[in-house]
């Protein structure tokens, strides 16, 4: 089964009024949408949809109920409900991140009055949750989006609504143990109406999408969280930029453009990319990839081969390959099943890391035999080894033999990776995990391997 795909309609747009439904989709050979199953009804408004790293359970924010709606993810990718939707207490919650170590769910709700807010919710290990203390006020008004560094140490907010036109700010909560927000360090200035986030893999750099000021504020983040502006910040973007996706391997940065400002204007949206040199100065490698009517929702696969976009006003989802800049796929776009998927509305479930295992039989050759590794979602397809003797042997399979010039006991050590790219890291870029990779995709044993025997030396 290929990897799934979920979105989220917001049941309204500028042109009609329809059902909330999250979609289900698994990722054909060629990139190919495949539905999984009938669209699943949701919360009135739904916008973004993240899980948790084990990929086990999943959250949507409703919008229009102030309200989360929680979910099993079933063996075949699927969908269902979980519990009952747990209500914000903030209005019109819209921004919904995970915590890397999937313990704790944040949701910025835009118009609490006088400040956006902050409702924080610990994630139970059934996947059920419940609000922690009342929504954190964030100082300023119109919190409008959240997003945790992959340290898990602090929370980002952005702040701004579609309309505005005075500059907003971004403002940095560091997270206690917990999960809780310490208290809020003074807001950074960006541009109007800030929307997407995105973080690089590394932790290293920050990137948000202002829709009203046209352009994409870049900031290198501190030790401390602290945000200092990247060279050649803000760089300019598309009409109207709102969401973002970042690489896997964090060396580019896909923004979509909704051109919604003051009416649609359909040759001015699409899909622009960037690249990030090692400072996180955005260079602009392709100018626009037509989508659907209205892009606004986008995430790329954790193996960085595809690039999805939820089109508001064309209730359809794009589909593109990454060669290295995104080409539409045949057959692209695919229905949405519904009405306006919105802000964060496309996401992918995390791809689950592998865990490591091998059997050596000393000997000339000594024999090695890793066919006992596993991954849980695809395949193991790489075999990186060092043989504990200053020799490596980088991709050499899953059975290599060994020659050692000396007896000894040897310490060897093996790294595997899926067919996904999914190793012993951790991938996510700040709302969801793409690769919950761990230590277990590395494992070491020691060996002894003896001398040659009387036959041997003869």
């Amino acid at each position: 089964m290929g990897r799934p795909v979920y979105v989220t309609t917001s049941g309204r747009n500028f042109t009609g009024t329809g059902p909330h439904n999250v979609s289900a989709y698994t990722v054909g050979g060629d990139g190919a949408l495949n539905p999984l199953g009938a669209p699943l009804p949701t919360g009135a408004g739904a916008r973004g949809i993240v899980f948790t790293p084990n990929g086990k359970h999943a959250y949507i924010v409703a919008l229009e109920e102030n309200a989360v709606y929680p979910y099993a993810v079933a063996n075949d990718g699927r969908l269902v409900p979980n519990g009952q939707p747990v209500q914000t207490r903030g209005e019109s919650p819209i921004g919904i991140a995970m915590a890397p170590d999937g313990r704790t769910l944040y949701v910025a709700n835009q118009f609490s009055d006088p400040f956006g807010t902050v409702t924080v919710f610990p994630v139970y290990p059934d996947g059920t949750i419940a609000r922690r203390g009342d929504p954190v006020p964030t100082g300023v008004p119109e919190a409008r989006n959240v997003a945790v560094s992959p340290d898990g140490r602090f929370l980002f907010v952005s702040h701004g609504t579609p309309g505005d036109v005075d500059p907003d700010v971004i403002v940095t909560f560091p997270l206690r143990p917990d999960g809780t927000l310490g208290n809020a360090r003074p807001p950074v200035p960006i541009g109007a109406a800030g929307g997407g986030i995105g973080i690089t893999p590394d932790g290293r750099f920050l990137y948000i999408a202002c829709l009203e000021t046209d352009d994409i504020h870049g900031f290198q983040i501190g030790a401390d969280g602290s945000l200092t502006p990247v060279p050649g910040s803000p760089f300019p973007a598309p009409r109207t930029p709102e969401g973002i996706a970042m690489a896997p391997d964090g060396s580019h940065l896909y923004v979509a453009s909704v051109a919604s400002r003051p009416v649609h204007t359909p040759e001015e949206d699409g899909i622009w990319t960037f690249s990030i040199n090692s400072k996180g100065t955005l260079q602009r490698v392709q100018s626009r990839v037509e989508a659907g009517t209205g892009p606004v929702g986008i995430t790329t696969t954790p193996d960085g081969k595809w690039l999805y976009a939820g089109n508001f006003f064309s209730d359809n989802v794009s589909g593109f390959a990454i060669d290295p800049v995104p080409r539409e796929v045949t057959g692209s776009p695919f229905p949405a099943n519904g009405i306006g998927p919105a802000f964060d509305s496309v996401t992918v479930l995390p791809n689950q890391g592998p865990t490591a295992s091998f059997t050596a039989v000393p000997g000339r050759p000594t024999r090695f035999d890793a066919t006992g590794s596993q991954d849980p979602d695809g395949q193991v397809t790489r075999y990186d080894w060092d043989f504990g003797d200053g020799t490596t042997l980088r991709d050499g399979g899953p059975k290599p033999d060994h020659v050692y010039s000396r007896p000894g006991t040897f310490t060897i050590t093996l790294v595997i990776t899926d067919d996904e790219g999914c190793s012993t890291h951790h991938v996510f870029t700040g709302r969801t995990a793409l690769c919950n990779g761990s230590p277990a995709a590395r494992t070491s044993r020691s060996i002894v391997v003896p001398g040659p025997t009387l036959t041997q030396r003869s």
